[in-house]
């Protein structure tokens, strides 16, 4: 037996060190429904990492069981039979928590309405980070009384994401329908893995229209909508759920 084979097996080598303070041994796991699509799962990966290099310094990384899904059959069911999309989603989410994660977030806002339909077959334990939850609380915390939602149509028209946000008191406004069908082409662009330069521009006019009508912030609530949409084109805080779930993983992550 070689010498790495006897120190495993004697119990040298494990998830403790001895050599890092005690805050940065007990880092828990973070689970992640990605590939939903592939290009805004990339996201997620770098802002879990970079903050935890953040708070922990140099060569620190998180902790991450990512599970990266193929997302065809589930994005083709919401033009054809949505009713098939609760099971298809609860079986990636049973693999997702087969490994064991402490904690664990769904890397897709829209996915949130299907979450909501098999909730009670999912244990409580290890918790999910919400996305709707996350943004309603944030807005709260920040007295923001009228917002603007952006998304997939299904997102804008559903009710889903209105629902919660006006039992808290605050005003969801969504886009005219030409913007909607707009957006939604921007959108399947953007989970295809294009970029246009025309799109920031849009953003940023339709942004600013909202806020001249009373809009105090815009959620960006469509995983793909960052790829495009930045702080630096809003005239009114940007709400990412992508961000509000990492940081409420990471600080789940690094609590003791």
């Amino acid at each position: 037996m070689k010498a790495w084979e006897q120190a495993l097996h004697a119990g040298r080598y494990s998830q403790r060190r001895l050599d890092v303070p005690e805050e940065m041994q007990d880092m828990k796991l973070i689970g992640v429904l990605g590939g939903t699509s592939w290009p805004s799962t990339i996201p997620p990966y770098r802002m879990l990492n970079e903050e935890v290099q953040r708070r922990l310094g140099p060569h620190h990384s998180a902790r991450i069981a990512l599970y990266s899904v193929d997302y065809a059959e589930i994005r083709a069911s919401f033009s054809g039979d949505a009713s098939r999309i609760p099971a298809l989603l609860l079986a990636e989410i049973r693999t997702l928590l087969s490994f064991s994660p402490d904690c664990w977030m769904i890397a897709n806002n829209t996915l949130h309405k299907f979450h909501a339909e098999i909730a009670h077959l999912i244990p409580p334990d290890p918790p999910m980070m919400h996305a709707i939850t996350l943004v309603r609380e944030h807005l709260l915390s920040r007295r923001v009384g009228r917002v603007l939602l952006l998304g997939t149509r299904f997102t804008m028209e559903d009710g889903y994401y209105h629902e919660p946000l006006e039992a808290a008191g605050i005003e969801v406004v969504i886009p005219e329908e030409p913007d909607r069908e707009h957006i939604g082409a921007i959108q399947t662009r953007l989970a295809d893995g294009e970029m246009d330069a025309a799109f920031a521009p849009y953003f940023a006019d339709l942004i600013k229209r909202a806020a001249a009508n009373g809009c105090e912030a815009v959620i960006a609530g469509c995983s793909e909508l960052p790829l495009v949409i930045t702080q630096d084109i809003s005239t009114i805080p940007l709400i990412d759920p992508l961000q509000l779930q990492c940081m409420a993983c990471i600080d789940f992550a690094l609590t003791p």
